[in-house]
């Protein structure tokens, strides 16, 4: 009987500081989330996107730029919608646009063919 007192006594205060343990943790994790709520997502719509080697490199220009998250393509079009997760304090919409329009076309390399549309 003493055993069975003893264990739940230990059982307690195990319980009792592994919750105290996850308030730590939760704290932590609402501080992160703050930093990640800083963060603005843009849609970008770009004109002359062709085919999938049109969109592949856009993608890995914008998403190259210093500051920026993630870049995925929303809809595949004429006008072809880009979403943009960046750090405003680091990237700006200015860069992102201009890392679009300097991207070159997959059949000339040469070429600048990408118009962001405002």
């Amino acid at each position: 009987m003493r055993h069975i007192k003893f264990f739940f006594l230990l059982f307690g205060l195990c319980c009792f500081s592994s919750t105290t343990s996850f308030a730590q943790t939760s704290a932590a994790t609402t501080e992160s989330q703050e930093v990640v709520e800083a963060d603005k997502t843009i849609k970008v719509k770009v004109k002359g996107v062709g085919c999938s080697r049109d969109l592949k490199a856009i993608l890995n220009n914008v998403g190259s730029v210093i500051g920026v998250r993630t870049c995925e393509t929303l809809k595949k079009g004429a006008t072809t919608t880009f979403s943009v997760t960046y750090n405003p304090t680091v990237a700006s919409e200015k860069a992102i646009y201009s890392a679009v329009e300097a991207t070159p076309g997959c059949s000339n390399q040469t070429a600048r063919p990408y118009k962001v549309k405002l």
